[in-house]
């Protein structure tokens, strides 16, 4: 009865995690370019399979097999939708990649093209203000007498005055991928770090000016799993108290001496 309990316990522990990833995917349903986090869980196999019937159980709950435990939780890096704003500033990946953005000092990797230019003049992330970064790691500075600018599927930016007139280039925006996207942590605000190598994007990019990616979420099926999880989190407490109520009653039924 202990070890149901124990089973109990872990599968409610399980499904708060779920519940918990769920609702931060949730949350971000309209974050633009927000990736969504899927847990993964292990169904370890009972006692008998797992060591033999004939081996007596452990003392200790914790070395005791069967149940379900997390495994790990993945990012689902699935491209989303693109979302016309018609801003010269708003900038999507379409397929993979990711924009770096960052100093001297630090980059990060994000496929959140919103931007703006702050008061150096420099081109910046509209969340964060930090510098967007070109392929050979330099920010990109939009002279004052620009009065807009175009940017190419492969990332050139270029300056035009109030004629609609190329100002010469300023740069080409870095579309970089990391050696493994597992390597990747989330450190909010759509940025991710990697200790692992980040490196070029294979083929060309491919960058829509004027859109932005929106968030990975969808809501209807996060709902549904939403809904399904709390109920299963729910049995797991009732089976935690039916079996405890059971306890108690054989104990109160054992003879005193």
């Amino acid at each position: 009865m202990i070890y149901g309990m124990y089973l109990s316990a872990q599968g409610a522990e399980a499904n708060s995690v779920r519940l918990d990833v769920l609702s931060n995917n949730m949350a971000n349903a309209n974050t633009t370019s927000f990736k969504r986090d899927v847990p993964i869980f292990r169904v370890n196999p009972p006692h008998d399979q797992h060591e033999g019937a004939l081996n007596p159980l452990p003392g200790d709950l914790e070395n005791h097999s069967g149940g379900i435990s997390l495994e790990s939780i993945t990012t689902d890096f699935e491209p989303g939708s693109l979302i016309t704003t018609n801003s010269e500033f708003d900038l999507a990946l379409k397929g993979q990649g990711f924009f770096q953005v960052g100093n001297a000092q630090e980059s990060f990797l994000t496929r959140n093209g919103s931007l703006s230019i702050d008061g150096d003049r420099r081109l910046v992330t509209a969340d964060h203000g930090m510098p967007i970064l070109t392929t050979d790691g330099r920010e990109i500075k939009v002279p004052i007498e620009a009065s807009h600018v175009a940017i190419t599927p492969d990332g050139v930016v270029t300056p035009l005055d109030a004629d609609d007139q190329p100002m010469g280039k300023l740069g080409q925006l870095a579309v970089v991928m990391p050696g493994a996207l597992d390597e990747l942590v989330k450190i909010g605000k759509n940025l991710y770090t990697t200790e692992g190598r980040v490196n070029p994007l294979e083929g060309p990019a491919n960058i829509a000016q004027g859109f932005l990616e929106a968030s990975g979420t969808n809501s209807v099926e996060e709902m549904m799993e939403l809904v399904t999880s709390s109920r299963m989190f729910e049995s797991n407490i009732n089976m935690i108290k039916l079996q405890d109520e059971s306890l108690g009653r054989l104990l109160q039924s054992m003879p005193r001496r």
